[in-house]
């Protein structure tokens, strides 16, 4: 899971979201920059206070510079805040995968890209690092009591779907949940451990993926 809003990475929100009217596109671009300095920011406090204390609303606005009104101009609640930094994590991510695929042709390539990027998150030690923190602290909230919509994972997911079936992969979206269930698995597991894949690692679980969708 990449941090922050990166380039090109699409929005996990609209700034404004709580406010009564429409505000104008000027006024528009400004929330939506206050939401991204708030995920930002939300992102430094955690990876601060690590993986044993929860950031409250307070420490988050006093190190964004803004006030709780800009807060809950956005978001209902610092549990709402969390998981939007986890999903913005996720919308980055797979912008950053898009970008990968987009540079192949073949279908072994394109995949090879995308496995590999996902396994680029946990080769990082920054990006480790914040993924777990982030993790953590979703860890501890009641997520699905949440308002903000669970889009990363199914985005990540829609594009391999889509390179299966451009390939003509038959059964392309069974294949792909499959695919993406056990390579971030698997990204799961070199985070719990602290090591990363070696390359015989990542040759067998391309070989392994490429077999059970039928690519020889």
């Amino acid at each position: 899971m990449t941090g922050g809003c990166g380039e090109g990475a699409e929005s996990v929100l609209s700034g404004g979201r709580h406010l009564r009217r429409a505000a104008n596109p000027a006024r528009q671009a400004l929330y939506d920059g206050e939401v991204e300095k708030l995920i930002r920011t939300a992102e430094e406090v955690m990876v601060r206070k690590g993986r044993t204390e929860m950031p409250t609303v307070a420490e988050i606005v006093g190190a964004a510079g803004m006030t709780n009104q800009a807060f809950y101009r956005h978001f209902r609640s610092r549990d709402d805040l969390i998981v939007a930094t986890y999903e913005q994590g996720l919308l980055t991510l797979h912008s950053y995968l898009r970008h990968r695929v987009s540079k192949c042709s073949g279908v072994r390539d394109r995949i090879r890209a995308w496995i590999d990027g996902v396994l680029a998150q946990i080769e990082d030690p920054r990006l480790s690092e914040l993924s777990a923190v982030i993790l953590w602290n979703v860890g501890q909230i009641a997520r699905d009591k949440s308002e903000i919509e669970p889009v990363g994972y199914a985005r990540i997911l829609d594009l391999l779907a889509g390179i299966l079936s451009e390939a003509g992969v038959a059964d392309h979206d069974r294949h792909a949940l499959f695919v993406q269930t056990l390579v971030l698995g698997m990204t799961a597991r070199y985070h719990e451990s602290g090591t990363v894949p070696t390359a015989t690692d990542r040759a067998h679980l391309l070989r392994f993926c490429l077999g059970g969708i039928g690519i020889a």
